[in-house]
């Protein structure tokens, strides 16, 4: 009799457990979609496309070469772009010269997910439409998109903060926003030392470094200074960096991370410094929970059926001993 209840007993659990599995794997080939609130992370991503980007000062994933700090940035924002949940949304934009150029809408990283990285993986130096590289007045002009893009958006801006030509302080813009209203972080990419700024050719092969007679000593329009004839005469060369004389031109042709600069602009915006050394670092910033907000979003119910429907299986092929062990422990507990 006992036996004989146990079978039964066994076949009816395991006929449910079977039932409901396939219930379950029946409604996910329905795609089932639901309005769910969720974590989620609206982002601005800025990059530098200068040429002092083009620096080759990072290692290599396998570390038999060396990438570029523009390679470097790039290869973190298309890390970041797999690791933002579903319902996130990225604006892409580029800084050169003194303009932020925002590129793309907010999209939906998942939605649009192959079409952001298309962008990313193609973004190039050659696009920069003008030598100069002030980052002063491209990281304003990005904080001042940034609001407008979305209520919740944060800014990201990649840069090596090498600005050329040298400024003079006076000429720098002052900042209109309000410290910590736009929420966000500035990176920092490339190394402390000094490196040669190479020369590329079509196919982004090193073909030279600039020298310091080669390099950008003036701005091509604006923040300039206007003087006599008699008061520019010993003052500075006819390429003068608005005054900033040969002393800031010495090492012109040199680029380094200039973090003095970045922190200083950190202080003025509120938005946090932090230098990109690690490969998974844009990512783990830009994803942690003080950057989320919360929002309904349009939910795949799939991973959340599926699931429960791979347990249900699990059991539905427990071994028999797992069952037998089991009547032997009830048989010995009531004989006792």
């Amino acid at each position: 009799m006992m036996p004989a209840l146990f079978k039964s007993l066994r076949q009816d659990i395991r006929g449910v457990l079977l039932l409901a599995a396939t219930v379950l794997l029946a409604i996910c080939l329905l795609h089932p979609h639901a309005k769910m609130p969720h974590r989620v992370f609206d982002w601005f991503i800025v990059l530098d496309i200068t040429q002092s980007m083009n620096v080759r000062d990072y290692a290599s994933a396998h570390g038999s070469s060396s990438i570029s700090r523009l390679e470097q940035a790039k290869q973190s924002i298309r890390q970041s772009l797999r690791d933002l949940p579903c319902g996130s949304q990225v604006a892409l934009g580029l800084f050169t010269e003194r303009e932020t150029l925002n590129i793309t809408h907010p999209l939906e990283v998942c939605a649009h997910f192959s079409a952001l990285d298309q962008i990313v993986s193609r973004l190039d130096w050659r696009m920069a439409w003008a030598a100069d590289s002030f980052i002063t007045h491209g990281l304003y002009s990005a904080v001042e998109q940034t609001s407008k893009l979305g209520k919740d958006m944060r800014l990201a801006f990649l840069t090596d903060g090498n600005q050329a030509p040298p400024v003079d302080e006076k000429f720098m813009p002052v900042f209109s926003g309000k410290a910590g209203e736009v929420k966000g972080r500035i990176f920092g990419l490339g190394k402390p030392t000094p490196s040669q700024i190479p020369k590329l050719d079509e196919h982004d092969n090193i073909s030279g470094y600039w020298d310091q007679d080669e390099v950008m000593q003036f701005g091509t329009f604006g923040m300039t200074k206007v003087l006599s004839v008699l008061a520019m005469e010993g003052q500075m060369s006819r390429n003068g960096a608005h005054g900033a004389g040969a002393e800031a031109l010495s090492g012109a042709h040199l680029s380094a991370l200039d973090e003095h600069l970045l922190n200083g602009l950190a202080k003025t915006t509120g938005l946090p410094y932090s230098a990109l050394d690690k490969p998974r670092q844009l990512s783990n910033e830009i994803t942690s929970s003080s950057m989320s907000t919360w929002r309904t979003v349009d939910t795949d119910l799939r991973p959340v059926l599926a699931v429960p429907s791979l347990l249900l299986l699990v059991f539905f092929f427990i071994p028999q001993f797992t069952f037998l062990s089991f009547k032997h422990y009830l048989i010995r507990k009531r004989a006792s």
